[in-house]
């Protein structure tokens, strides 16, 4: 009796661990299609000023697991403050519109997008400051 009561408890723990990951792959993000890939700045304007022209880089890589990372260069605009150089990463999400960044983190930003072929525009505020990024599709 003691073995068959081991053996239940021991299948409750195993399928209460296996809930939450059942529960996980259906409610999965795609993100679309088209904005899967590594994008690079074409355009980097923050309140008027074109940063790209000065110099500064800014790449995106957005993966078909929902994942984000980028990589600054030449920051001129104090993005990456202190440093003129930085890189981050993360999860995202997006409806028609809008990208988040760090959903359900302190970190959440959300702005608007579009894709037009080879092309993407991110637009919104940063601390106040309004900005469009365009990029091309590497």
């Amino acid at each position: 009796m003691r073995k068959l009561r081991s053996i239940r408890y021991s299948t409750f723990f195993v399928l209460a661990a296996l809930i939450p990951a059942v529960v996980t792959c259906g409610d999965s993000f795609e993100p679309p299609e088209g904005l899967v890939g590594t994008w690079n700045a074409t355009a980097i304007v923050v309140d008027g000023v074109d940063y790209a022209l000065e110099g500064m880089t800014l790449s995106f890589t957005f993966d078909a697991d929902a994942e984000y990372s980028f990589t600054v260069t030449n920051d001129g605009f104090g993005f990456c403050d202190p440093d003129p150089n930085c890189s981050d990463f993360g999860d995202f999400t997006t409806t028609a519109t809008q990208l988040t960044f760090d959903p359900g983190t302190i970190d959440e930003e959300t702005f608007s997008y579009t894709v037009a072929g080879n092309t993407l525009t991110v637009s919104g505020t940063i601390d106040g400051s309004a900005f469009t990024f365009t990029f091309q599709k590497q």
